[in-house]
C-alpha cells in the first residue's frame, strides 16, 4: 500500500511544490503517480493505508472541509502543507524542502527507500523518457543564454556532447542544430579567463562552416593561457602568470605549494587532442597528454584506486576527498583523449590503465542500489548518492567497453546496476540528487555538505548515459 498521498498543486505553486516532490522521490517515499509522473488532483474514496497527505497550501481552503480528510486526521493521519514561502533553488539547492520533508517523514512514520517506490520508478517507460530528453536541448541552452554566459562547463561538457551524440545515434542531424545555433550566437562568450569549455564544439563548428573565426578562438585561448605549469601540470586556476615570467618556471613560492585538481584535466582532455586533429599540429595533444598523465600521479590515491580532489607533486593530498564529480571529470578527460588520439599513440596504454585502476576503485564503492556518493569512499549514510557522478561514470565506462578501450567483463553489470539506480533518481524527466559543483578544498566536510538540486542539464546527462548504455549493450550482445 502507498504510505503517502501527494495531491497535484495549484498552477501558481507548481515550481516551488516540485522541490518537495523531488525530495520525497529522492528519499524513496511511496506515493501514487501516473505514467507521466502526474499526481492525483482529488482525494480518493478510500484513504486506508495512507499515513500522510501532502497538500499545496493554496488548496487548504478547498480541501480542509472535506469529511474524508477530517476523518483521516482524526484517525492519526498527518496532513502536510509544505512551506512555500522560502526562496528555493540557486545555491541552496534543495536545502529547505529537504529539511521540511525529513520532518514530515519522521512525523508520519514514512518509509525511506520503500521497495515498491523503487520498483515503480524503475518500471517507467524509457522510450517516453528518451523522447523527452531528445527535445530538451533548446530549453537547457536558453536557460544558459538567459544567464549571459555566467559559466559554460554544463553546456560545453554535457548538453553539447549529449545532443551531438544523439544526432549521430538516432541518425537525426537536426537534433544537433540547437548546438550550432547557440554557439554561432554566443561563441564570443567562450574562452574568457580559464573557461575553455565547449572548445571541442567551436572546432566542430569551424569544420561545419569553414569559418576560421571559431578555430582562431580556440587557438587564441590556449596560446594566451597564462597558468603556472610545473613538470607539464597546469597549477590551480587562481594564480595567473605575471608579464615577463616563464609560465613553465614557477618561482619557489609557487613551487612549494603547487597543486592541481581533476577539473583542469577535463577541458584539456576534451579539446586539445581534437585541436591537433583539426590543425595537424601534435603539440596541442602533447600538452593535454603530458598534463593528464602527470596530474594522475599527483591526484591518484592508490590506497583506494580513486582520485583525490587536490593533488601535489608528492602525491594526493588526503586532507581533501575523492569527490564523485571530481573523479568523473578526470575520467572525462581520459575519455576525451582516447576518443581523439591516434590509435598508435604511445599514451593510449597508460590512459587505458587509468580506466582500469579507476574501475577497481569504483567497483569497491558502488552502493547496493548501483549509485555512487558525493564522497566516494564515505560510509553508507555519511554521504548522499550523487546522480551527477553516477551518470558520468556510466558514460565513460560504457563507452570504454563499447570502443574496446577496456574490455573488462565487470563493466556491463556495473553499468547496468548504475543505470537501474539512476532511474530511481528521475522525476518529471529530470535527474534529482544532482550534487552541485564545488571548488577545491582541504576539508572533507566541504564535499560531504554540498547541496543537491535538479540541475539545468540533467536531461542531457540522462540522454548521454542512456546512449552509451545502448552502445555497450550492443557490443556486449555481439560478443
Amino acid at each position: 500500500m502507498h504510505e503517502l498521498l501527494v495531491l497535484a498543486p495549484s498552477e501558481e505553486s507548481q515550481r516551488k511544490f516540485s522541490f518537495y516532490i523531488r525530495c520525497l522521490v529522492d528519499a524513496g517515499v511511496y506515493f501514487p503517480f501516473g505514467a507521466g509522473d502526474e499526481l492525483p488532483r482529488e482525494l480518493p474514496d478510500d484513504l486506508n493505508g495512507f499515513r500522510s497527505i501532502m497538500i499545496d497550501p493554496a488548496r487548504r481552503e478547498e480541501l480542509a472541509p472535506v469529511a474524508r480528510l477530517q476523518e483521516f486526521q482524526r484517525g492519526g493521519g498527518y496532513v502536510f502543507y509544505p512551506d512555500l514561502s522560502h526562496p528555493m533553488g540557486g545555491s541552496l539547492g534543495d536545502l529547505m524542502p529537504r529539511h521540511y520533508t525529513q520532518r514530515a517523514m519522521l512525523t508520519a512514520g514514512l518509509t525511506a527507500t520503500h521497495p515498491h517506490m523503487t520498483e515503480a520508478l524503475r518500471a517507467r517507460d524509457e522510450s517516453v523518457l528518451v523522447n523527452q530528453w531528445k527535445l530538451a536541448a533548446p530549453d537547457e541552452l536558453q536557460q544558459y543564454a538567459d544567464m549571459k554566459g555566467a559559466f559554460h562547463d554544463p553546456t560545453g561538457y554535457i548538453t553539447f556532447r549529449a545532443v551531438t551524440e544523439a544526432a549521430e545515434f538516432f541518425d537525426e542531424p537536426a537534433l544537433a542544430q540547437p548546438v550550432w545555433d547557440y554557439l554561432a550566437e554566443h561563441s564570443s562568450s567562450y574562452g574568457h579567463e580559464f573557461d575553455s569549455c565547449g572548445g571541442r564544439y567551436l572546432l566542430q563548428l569551424h569544420e561545419r562552416t569553414g569559418d576560421r573565426r571559431y578555430l582562431d578562438m580556440v587557438l587564441s585561448f590556449f596560446r594566451q593561457r597564462k597558468l603556472w605549469c610545473l613538470d607539464g601540470v597546469y597549477l590551480n586556476c587562481d594564480l595567473k602568470v605575471p608579464e615577463g615570467c616563464d609560465a613553465a618556471d614557477p618561482p619557489p613560492l609557487v613551487r612549494d605549494k603547487a597543486w592541481t585538481w581533476p577539473e583542469s584535466a577535463a577541458n584539456l582532455g576534451d579539446t586539445l587532442a581534437y585541436l591537433s586533429n583539426v590543425t595537424g599540429d601534435p603539440k596541442w595533444a602533447d600538452m593535454a597528454v603530458t598534463h593528464v598523465l602527470q596530474a594522475h600521479t599527483w591526484l591518484f590515491d592508490s590506497r583506494i584506486n580513486l582520485w583525490q580532489h587536490v593533488g601535489r607533486p608528492t602525491g594526493p593530498d588526503r586532507r581533501s576527498a575523492p569527490w564523485g564529480r571530481g573523479n568523473a571529470w578526470f575520467l572525462y578527460a581520459v575519455r576525451g583523449l582516447l576518443d581523439d588520439l591516434p590509435e598508435s599513440h604511445d599514451a593510449r596504454p597508460q590512459l587505458a590503465q587509468m580506466l582500469a585502476s579507476g574501475l577497481e576503485g569504483l567497483l569497491a564503492v558502488q552502493n547496493e542500489d548501483g549509485l555512487w556518493h558525493n564522497v566516494l569512499d564515505a560510509r553508507e549514510g555519511e554521504s548522499r548518492p550523487c546522480s551527477s557522478a553516477t551518470s558520468r561514470f556510466i558514460h565513460v565506462y560504457a563507452r570504454a567497453y563499447a570502443k574496446g578501450w577496456l574490455r573488462d567483463e565487470r563493466i556491463p553489470p556495473m553499468v547496468e546496476r548504475a543505470w537501474s539506480g539512476l532511474k530511481t533518481k528521475i522525476w518529471d524527466s529530470r535527474l534529482l540528487a544532482y550534487c552541485v559543483g564545488t571548488s577545491y578544498s582541504l576539508s572533507r566536510q566541504v564535499y560531504l555538505s554540498r547541496p543537491h538540486d535538479t540541475f539545468r542539464v540533467s536531461r542531457s546527462s540522462l540522454l548521454l548515459a542512456w546512449i552509451e548504455l545502448q552502445r555497450m549493450r550492443a557490443t556486449a550482445g555481439a560478443g
